[in-house]
């Protein structure tokens, strides 16, 4: 069999990470073939997909319950063909109720398996440290915060800093973008999530909240994000000509809008990174919300507050996450040019603490030389 690894990507953000990830893999070793699940970034970086992101993303104890008997066979399906290649190892990017139980099943074959991207034990299950390192090779860390999590322990790391550096850069000037979408100042940008479940509990009270704000401020303008492969029945709403969506160009919108309601996530850090104030909301079934209050360790969720070390963009969850209280959030940073200002200088800091560009080089780096020495 020709060198080949496996790739897995569960989710929109893991395929996001892995497009470049697997490119940089080829720079490297070019004829290395690489399988798995990802999307059309992987796709088109020459990864074999057997299972495409929008098949596997769920959210949710309630949600993923109901998909066991499916998850549990893909896992023997995978751990299988895995051998049948005779694969020489994996990478596993995120997704860790998935990929943690993969993982052990590939140690248990010995193949050995690089983490791209650490699970949450900083916010909860930190005993998860100790059952990655009895199947994880290497982990590669992606926030600055988390490489000393893992120094503590015998689990072998490397912080490769994050690929937001590399990605999160405006391609049109603001003026040009909103111009050719027939938009203008203020611009409120609503990010709804890139999975089903998120966009089917956040996008109503983000229209509320557009709503409540449109009948204060004159001439608000709105625009929605909506994540590649959702369906559009999710974004079924009344015409209104001062509010569009668009299914691409999330960065470039970031950078042409004045402020943006923000499902909790990876886009919060990049509207930190595009310097653009946020609020930042989640929503989900009660069983999770319950279960996610007793065991989260972290006084924020927010990826652009928790890389701060504070609150710099105000969180709604779950009662929280009213129309009401998201037009309340966000609306000086749409009206005063002063508090506006004063936000941009806040998310500033964060970019600092995120390392130097070129993550995926490092990544991939970091990949070869532990499988393949």
């Amino acid at each position: 069999m020709p060198d080949n690894l496996l790739i897995i990507a569960g989710e929109p953000s893991g395929d996001a990470l892995g497009g470049p990830l697997a490119e940089e893999i080829h720079r490297i070793k070019p004829n290395l073939e690489l399988w798995g699940y990802g999307g059309e970034k992987m796709r088109a970086a020459g990864v074999e997909i057997l299972s495409e992101v929008e098949e596997l993303a769920v959210m949710g104890f309630v949600d993923v319950l109901g998909r066991l008997p499916e998850m549990f066979r893909r896992l023997r399906d995978l751990s299988a063909e895995a051998v049948t290649r005779k694969v020489d190892g994996a990478v596993l990017i995120d997704y860790p109720g998935f990929n943690i139980r993969l993982a052990e099943r590939l140690a248990k074959r010995g193949i050995p398996v690089v983490y791209y991207v650490s699970p949450q034990v900083w916010a909860w299950k930190p005993g998860r440290v100790h059952r990655l390192a009895k199947s994880v090779s290497r982990m590669l860390t992606i926030l600055p915060f988390e490489e000393e999590i893992y120094r503590q322990t015998s689990l072998p790391v490397t912080f490769v800093g994050h690929y937001f550096l590399d990605t999160v850069s405006q391609k049109a000037s603001p003026a040009e973008f909103r111009a050719e979408l027939g938009l203008d100042e203020p611009l409120l940008l609503l990010l709804p999530g890139s999975r089903k479940q998120e966009v089917s509990r956040l996008l109503e009270p983000m229209l509320g909240a557009f709503a409540i704000l449109s009948g204060r401020i004159e001439n608000l303008h709105g625009l929605i994000i909506k994540a590649p492969g959702l369906p559009d029945g999710l974004f079924d709403f009344p015409e209104n000509p001062r509010l569009k969506i668009i299914e691409d160009n999330a960065i470039d919108a970031m950078f042409a809008s004045t402020a943006a309601i923000c499902c909790s996530g990876s886009a919060t850090l990049q509207c930190a990174l595009a310097e653009l104030p946020h609020a930042i909301t989640y929503l989900t079934d009660t069983i999770s919300a319950a279960i996610y209050r007793r065991f989260i360790k972290t006084p924020h969720i927010g990826l652009s507050n928790l890389v701060a070390g504070r609150e710099i963009s105000q969180e709604l969850l779950q009662s929280d996450a009213t129309a009401k209280n998201l037009a309340s959030a966000i609306e000086p940073f749409l009206t005063d040019s002063a508090a506006r200002r004063d936000k941009v200088v806040d998310l500033g800091e964060i970019r600092a603490k995120l390392g130097q560009p070129g993550a995926s080089r490092r990544a991939a780096g970091a990949v070869i030389s532990e499988i393949y020495g």
